[in-house]
């Protein structure tokens, strides 16, 4: 038995953990404060009561916040079903780290309304989120522990006690303290109370959600609220001459792959197009110029069991390079306005809230300092049959041609619808589409190349 969290209420915890793992709902426990001490100390008495297997912890030191995978970060430490997930210190912390006060009121408006819709993509694909503020009166922090050394990692952290207390209380709280999300404040005093008040509010919204209807939310109208560049395209562009500015465009972008790979931004590149419009040979051509120490492909299939468990966005996180770093997505996020409503992979409603999520999704990398490109590459139906055709009678391309090529040729129509409202609601200003007639593969590959490195050029400052 632990002394500061009595038999009942950890009996009503472990109950809650068993239930929370057999009706699949992620549970994540954010943890804020003045004091990583009492945070830490609050934590490690929660999780002595829990069975160890269903628990992910985590320790985010805001000294460690920025880059361009920031909140990022923490999308990929999010519990899965069934689990439960403890967040010492959090996105709040890291704002805080970024904003130092004064008059720079638009920055942090645009971090927080970041952090709102990155916690409202939690609660809408099922996650609860409980947030609890540990507010330290400063009369018994000893009792929660020996201060450690900065230097050492198990160090609590390292704020500013006083600029994070007048952040969070004169510019955070309210403006976070939503619906989906509510703030849960305890004033962190004497352990003896402050451990079973913290449990007891956790216990509380556990059982309040176990207990009643999930949250009703009406999935909006998918709206075409941005251009459309598909409308604005030639399918027959032609390039000469090619090798000559192929080459120029290679030597240009290893010299830029140079420059990124000291800043501190990072490259995030995504192709989709119709089957046979060449990506595959547009992603060659662009790796041929780049060192390969300093990028990766990714090719998405089919998610993974371990990927189902989490939300739709989790299993893109692992690919989102670190700064100086470059991905080259083969497909990407955009199959869930695509191959899944109309094969039936999502249901109606997470199709409907998809552009609300990729947008949220995309503005936090670009956000946080990630270069993003989005390429669709467009054929023509008659051209697309003639590569189909040519590729069943090459015996070193055959392999790429399968029952489900024909299949997808034979719904053309319907593709192409949901291509169009999927330009029309994520082509936004900050991560818009690149839309290229690919009929003519090697115009395909130099615009490619033309809008990589003029994008790094401009983005770079160079």
């Amino acid at each position: 038995m632990h002394a500061l969290i009595q038999r009942s209420l950890e009996s009503r915890l472990n109950q809650l953990q068993q239930k929370i793992l057999s009706e699949g709902l992620p549970v994540l426990i954010v943890f804020e404060g003045n004091s990583g001490r009492v945070i830490g100390r609050v934590n490690s008495e929660l999780i002595r009561c829990l069975e160890p297997r269903g628990v992910i912890y985590n320790h985010f030191d805001p000294a460690d916040a920025g880059g361009p995978r920031s909140i990022l970060e923490f999308l990929q430490n999010t519990p899965g079903k069934g689990q439960i997930g403890l967040c010492d210190r959090s996105w709040y912390s890291s704002i805080i780290e970024r904003y130092h006060g004064g008059g720079r009121n638009k920055e942090l408006d645009r971090l927080l309304d970041m952090g709102n819709d990155f916690e409202k993509y939690l609660a809408l694909n099922g996650v609860l989120l409980i947030k609890i503020l540990l507010m330290a009166d400063g009369s018994a922090a000893d009792e929660y522990g020996p201060v450690t050394e900065k230097t050492s990692f198990l160090s609590a952290d390292h704020i500013d006690p006083e600029r994070y207390s007048e952040a969070m209380f004169d510019r955070i709280l309210k403006r976070t303290d939503t619906e989906h999300a509510p703030w849960d404040t305890v004033t962190a005093g004497d352990i003896r109370r402050t451990v079973p008040e913290t449990t007891e509010t956790i216990v509380k919204r556990i059982e309040d959600r176990l207990s009643s209807e999930p949250p009703a939310y009406v999935p909006p109208e998918i709206r075409e609220s941005y251009p459309n560049p598909r409308r604005e395209f030639l399918f027959d562009e032609e390039c000469a001459p090619y090798e000559e500015v192929m080459n120029e465009l290679s030597e240009r972008l290893g010299e830029l792959q140079s420059a990124l790979s000291v800043s501190d931004r990072s490259l995030v590149i995504c192709f989709e197009g119709w089957d046979a419009a060449g990506k595959g040979s547009c992603i060659k051509h662009l790796c041929h110029a780049l060192n390969p120490k300093g990028y990766k492909v990714i090719q998405i299939r089919a998610p993974t069991e371990e990927e189902t468990k989490h939300t739709y966005l989790w299993r893109f996180i692992g690919g989102i390079p670190a700064k100086g770093r470059i991905t080259v997505f083969d497909r990407s996020w955009y199959g869930r306005m695509m191959v899944e409503p109309i094969e039936g992979f999502c249901t109606e409603e997470e199709y409907r809230r998809s552009p609300f999520e990729i947008n949220t999704f995309e503005k936090i990398m670009v956000g946080s300092g990630i270069i993003l490109l989005k390429f669709w590459l467009d054929i023509t139906p008659d051209e697309q049959l003639a590569r189909f055709m040519k590729r069943t009678k090459d015996p070193l391309k055959q392999w790429k041609m399968t029952d489900e090529d024909w299949r997808n040729r034979s719904k053309w129509n319907e593709y192409e619808a949901h291509v169009d409202v999927m330009m029309g609601s994520t082509n936004t200003d900050r991560a818009p589409w690149t839309v290229i007639g690919s009929d003519s593969k090697r115009y395909a590959r130099v615009k490619v190349l033309k809008t990589v490195v003029e994008t790094l050029e401009k983005e770079l400052n160079i």
